[in-house]
Formats: structure tokens, sequence, C-alpha cells
């Protein structure tokens, strides 16, 4: 059983966020300035760390010595390529892929395939709220632009860079080539054959690279779709394209979701659970290799405008519900079904995922934080233990 952690590098300093938000800026300035909206609100986070560098190799080490001990066996990064613009890169390839334990964990990467814009708690204007990933009340400063030869050189760096390494995360003798916006791949490359041949022209050039060639998976989970933030009906669609596996990313929403009133959009974590049961069945209808996500919990006010309070009209600006009750114990009793889930469904890897191992300004995170420490991460062991 493989169970990786999904890692989002925003917490280190790099060229663009210094640029962008000033100098020295990572997501640690949300994390610290974030305050309750309505009574009981459990803000801000406080990591039981610090503010680290993950970027540092020593840093590196601790996060992976931690979850290493605790029965993860990888961490998939989000990536963030633009027409050969990357963007956090560093916390893989200065931190991760220097540490001297890095042999404990493998890795891979998920490329993260979408416009870049600031966030509205850093840029909206008051009164207004932005609607995250338009242009309607924030910039774009990056935008995923697909073409084939773009392609050729995401391969050829993944291949230099990422794909020989010992401890890279291979299916069927193949690196696991994640892409998170399979939607986005084919409108930019035009149509689902154009998406297919895409995918087969990257194969090829990963054998050329002297690889096997690449087991690829895609995310489904998406919000446009059903009220359930996890795209089955996507399932189909991946697998024309070419992709061996899915699974959804995030899974927040709950069947009450179209009934949440404006003054008070939050939701229970025992509705998360049967949310994650229901998603899991749908998409395994669609005929591709489910890993099923482990999603830990969900609060994204870090990222709102500083000045939107309860009431305000979430849907429009683009705000998932607050997760409330994700408590240790049921984070670890989702964590034994998932492995249930995927130790049934006649998978070949047997693997699950968790969201996330430290989107903090999500509200997702498996890093010790004040209140509970590692208990979340005590409760994924017991899991594994019990049916890993």
């Amino acid at each position: 059983m493989e169970v990786f952690a999904i890692y989002f590098p925003s917490y280190h300093p790099n060229p663009h966020y210094s640029s962008w938000y000033g100098f020295n800026f990572t997501e640690w300035e949300l994390v610290k300035t974030t305050q309750p909206i309505y009574p009981g609100h459990r803000q801000p986070k406080v990591p039981s760390w610090g503010y680290f560098d993950e970027s540092d190799p020593k840093w590196a080490a601790k996060e992976i010595d931690l979850a290493a001990d605790y029965g993860i066996t990888g961490f998939l990064f989000d990536w963030y390529w633009y027409s050969g613009v990357r963007i956090m890169e560093e916390a893989l390839e200065k931190g991760f892929l220097q540490a001297p334990n890095r042999h404990r964990l493998k890795f891979a990467i998920m490329w993260a395939n979408h416009n870049w814009g600031t966030w509205p708690a850093i840029t909206g204007k008051p009164g207004m709220g932005a609607v995250v990933g338009s242009d309607e009340g924030q910039p774009i400063w990056l935008y995923i632009r697909h073409c084939p030869e773009d392609l050729d050189r995401v391969i050829d760096y993944c291949c230099e860079h990422y794909f020989f390494q010992p401890n890279y995360g291979r299916i069927n003798d193949k690196p696991n080539f994640v892409i998170y916006d399979i939607a986005k791949f084919i409108e930019e490359l035009g149509s689902i054959e154009d998406a297919k041949r895409s995918l087969e022209r990257m194969d090829k050039r990963a054998q050329k690279n002297g690889l096997a060639g690449i087991y690829f998976t895609a995310n489904i989970g998406c919000c446009d779709d059903n009220i359930y933030c996890c795209g089955w009906d996507r399932v189909p669609v991946a697998k024309q394209v070419g992709f061996q596996s899915v699974f959804a990313y995030n899974i927040v929403r709950t069947k009450n979701y179209p009934e949440l009133t404006n003054e008070f959009p939050v939701v229970q974590y025992d509705d998360v659970i049967e949310s994650h049961r229901y998603c899991w069945q749908q998409i395994e209808r669609g005929g591709l290799v489910h890993h099923p996500v482990v999603t830990m919990g969900c609060d994204v006010s870090p990222r709102w405008h500083r000045v939107v309070k309860f009431p305000m009209d979430f849907r429009k600006l683009n705000y998932e519900p607050i997760v409330e009750g994700n408590s240790p114990e049921k984070f670890g009793e989702l964590c034994r079904l998932a492995l249930q889930q995927a130790k049934s469904n006649g998978s070949n890897p047997q693997v699950i995922f968790l969201n996330a191992w430290n989107e903090w300004t999500e509200g997702m995170y498996l890093l010790p934080e004040k209140q509970y420490g590692t208990r979340y991460l005590e409760e994924l062991k017991k899991a594994i233990q019990l049916e890993g």
C-alpha cells in the first residue's frame, strides 16, 4: 500500500513571491494574520514547528523523518510550469532532493496546470471580493498555455531533474506523472483527440530519454460540474485521453451544499466522510484505476478578503464552506475507509492520497499544529497498521 501526501510548496521565499507580494513573502504571512470570523472559528492555526523555510534541506529532512515515521510512503509535490517559467520548485529541488535522508520517502509531481493569480486576501478591494481563478477582481500573473512543443520541454526537464531519481514514484516501472486539470489540458490542446495525441507524444519523448514510458494519472476533482466537487463524470474522458488512473484531489462539499446559507456556510466532517464514500463509488464506475483521496478538512479563510464576514455570498465569491469537526479520530476513520477502498477495488498498485501535508491556508495539513500536535499522524499510523 502506497500512501502519498500532497505537498504544496508555498512556504519558502522565492523570486516570484518577492516580486508580487514583497521581499521574502511566503504564505506563512497569511497563516499568521488570519482571524476568526464567527464564534468558535479556530483561527489562526499555529504550526508547532514555527514558520520554517521548507527549501532548507535541514527542515526537509525533518519533514521526511516525520512523514516516514508515521507511515507515509511519499510526497506528491504540486509542480508549476508556465511555458518554461517555474515557480516554487525550490522546496523540491533545494529542500527535499538535497535532504540527507531523502531515501526514506518516494516523491512524484503533479503538474498544477492552472492559471496563477494573487489571493483575494492580499489584493481584493473592500466590499468587492474576487473570484479565484478569474480576471474579476484579481490579476492573473501566470497563464497556463499548452502546446505539443512545450510538452516536449516538460518531459525533457522532468527526465533531467526528477524521473531518473532513485526514489521517484513509479507504477509498472514507469514514473507516475499527475496532471491536475485535465479540462484545461484538453481545452488548450484543442480536443480530446489532440490531448490523447499529446499524451502519446509525451510518452514517446520519455522513451527517447531512456525511460520505459510514463504512467499518467489524472485529477478529476472539480467544483463546476457537480455539488460534490469530485467530477466522476470526467473519468470516461480521462480514459479516452489515455490516462491510466484517476483520483479526486479534494472532496469537501456535502449533499446539503445547495441548501447552505450565506449566513453560515459551514459543514460537518461526518458529512464530508459520507461524501467521500459516495464519490469513491461513483468514480469507480468509470472504468479506470482509482486512488481514493482523504481530505483532512477545509478552511480557506486565510486566503479570503480580510473584510469578508458572515453573511457573505460564498458561491459568488467561489469560496468553499468551512469544515468543522475534523478531529484526529474522524480523520483516522476516513483513512481506514480509504485504505479499505483501495484494497477492495482491485487496483494495482494500491495507492491512497492524503490532502494534504502542508496546505495550511486551505485548512488541510498533517504537520504538527498547536492544538493537536501529531495526533492526526498518529491516527493515520493506526489506520495503516489496521488496514494497510
